[in-house]
């Protein structure tokens, strides 16, 4: 998934990539529209405009279409499609969920202006599918409380067995808006048209699969309504952020930092040998790994630009450590007392210090069993990215628990903790602690949300890579919060890069590699 197409191109992205809880928009969207001169009746009308010409756009060959509508007022943005379709020439079907159902006064007059054209309205089980092209979804909009009941349930299973393409707007009928997760049952859309404000429930866990293509429509309100609303996230993808500032021709490797990575334990070089070699490509100048003795070799073999060391004595450590501007700690660490031993000095030495730190994989198994051992450690400028196993771990919870809302789960890492948290996955997400109003490049809004990313980079060893191209972009002058955010976006579009010229299956960590260093030294747009 890339950055949402916007139906209005005036609005610029810094305003199209706000995310905003459904709360957020249902608080504030009518003072919006009125202080642009509008009414709630014109943003349905508007609503339904945006979803019929990305319809006309996005399948034009859709001659036969089935509109379903719910019973608030998503009903009637689906009436104001039907009458479009119809005066259009299409063939419009509208599947009601209940023919009784009295519908809000704005969705009352939208059906009123479809049954005077003509059209009807039928029962959902006395309509027919196999006889449509396309399913317009107007059920359930961001006014959903609590689980789906039925005849709602049958209804959306009913629309996914039948495998034809749906639209819905706003979000799939079902989806919990704010979190993505379905109520327990949601519509798997083939594109969704939001309006107002992108919803963070449709960028990021279950909600980015089930939403499909996303199609951003600000009905024309978008300066009024983000004067008014809280935004908690921003959507981010890598052309829109700040480029790595240009090289001085004199220049030398010392310039562009010094990054020690940690880890490889016995019978386990690969994952430090993937995050130190995503350093190299990604443009860090030097980088040593420090590593169990047995695994030297493999590390630095095929590699002759890293520099493997298995001086693991206390000494050594620290050596290492005071040669380092950045460290990574973690692939392939293992969690036996040598992993221990580690994770101990480099936190002890990174706090002391002030020294950047991202912690991965096996360091962050060990700090969530030994809490009490480790909560002594505050290490400023550290950047903590787990999957949502391992942050289930750290976060004493299940794993549905993360995945059931991704957004609170990630900053409560970074609270818990207070570090940089990342929480991997579809559409990872970046949080700072809150303990203040931050301001930076990306604005106040406490969370990113990288917009890229495919499920073929769900395969052994791509979280490694991650981790070295984020110490790449602290070795080379980042912030923390900015080199996740950087790190994060470049892998992900990396993958993507990777994943449109070969394929989603069969892709390996290693094949990012040619990806990242083409996307770094790219211009800005």
């Amino acid at each position: 998934m890339t950055l949402p197409i916007r139906l209005n191109e005036q609005t610029p992205p810094s305003l199209a990539y706000k995310l905003v809880a459904a709360e957020q928009v249902k608080l504030h969207e009518g003072q919006a529209a009125s202080a642009s001169g509008a009414s709630l009746f014109d943003l349905m009308t508007r609503a339904g405009q945006a979803a019929f010409r990305w319809l006309q756009q996005r399948y034009p060959e859709a001659r036969k279409v089935a509109v379903l509508a719910g019973w608030g007022n998503n009903a009637g943005d689906a009436y104001i499609v039907a009458a479009l379709a119809k005066k259009a020439g299409m063939q419009v079907k509208v599947c009601c969920a209940d023919l009784d159902h009295t519908l809000p006064a704005d969705a009352t007059v939208a059906k009123e202006n479809w049954l005077s054209l003509g059209g009807e309205c039928v029962n959902w089980q006395l309509a027919n599918l196999n006889q449509v092209d396309l399913i317009i979804d107007g059920l359930l909009g961001t006014g959903l409380q609590g689980d789906v009941r039925p005849p709602l349930q049958d209804l959306i299973a009913w629309v996914n067995r039948s495998g034809l393409p749906v639209l819905s707007l706003d979000l799939p009928s079902g989806m919990d808006a704010d979190t993505g997760r379905p109520l327990p049952i949601a519509i798997q859309a083939h594109s969704t048209v939001t309006f107002v404000a992108i919803k963070p429930g449709l960028v990021t866990g279950q909600g980015k699969g089930l939403c499909g293509e996303l199609v951003y429509a600000d009905l024309d309100i978008a300066s009024d309504f983000f004067k008014r609303a809280k935004v908690i996230a921003q959507l981010m993808s890598w052309p829109y952020l700040s480029p790595l500032t240009k090289r001085q021709q004199h220049a030398n490797k010392g310039n562009f930092g010094r990054l020690l990575c940690i880890g490889g334990n016995r019978g386990m070089p690969g994952a430090i040998r993937l995050c130190a070699e995503a350093a190299l490509r990604s443009g860090v100048g030097l980088v040593k790994v420090l590593c169990h003795a047995d695994s030297q070799l493999a590390v630095g073999a095929g590699r002759p630009e890293l520099m493997p060391s298995a001086d693991c004595s206390i000494a050594g450590v620290r050596q290492a450590l005071e040669w380092s501007t950045c460290v990574v700690l973690g692939p392939g660490l293992g969690q036996d007392a040598w992993a221990q031993s580690l994770v101990t000095q480099v936190l002890e030495f990174c706090q002391q210090q002030a020294r950047p730190l991202v912690l991965d994989a096996d360091a962050l198994n060990l700090i969530a069993m030994h809490k009490h051992q480790f909560s002594r450690f505050s290490v400023k400028n550290a950047i903590m990215t787990p999957h949502p196993g391992e942050a289930s771990r750290l976060l004493g919870c299940q794993i549905a628990q993360i995945e059931q809302d991704r957004l609170s789960a990630c900053q409560s890492l970074a609270n818990e903790f207070g570090v940089i948290a990342l929480l991997k996955g579809a559409g990872t997400i970046i949080c700072r602690p809150q303990v203040s109003a931050l301001t930076d490049d990306y604005g106040q809004s406490q969370a990113v949300i990288c917009a890229d990313g495919n499920p073929g980079m769900a395969t052994a060893g791509m979280g490694d890579v991650l981790s070295g191209v984020i110490a790449a972009m602290l070795a080379q002058g980042f912030n923390s919060a900015q080199a996740a955010i950087h790190g994060v976006c470049l892998h992900a579009l990396a993958g993507d890069k990777v994943a449109s010229q070969y394929g989603q299956r069969g892709m390996l960590a290693s094949d990012l590699y040619p990806k990242l260093r083409e996307l770094i030294n790219l211009e800005s747009p």
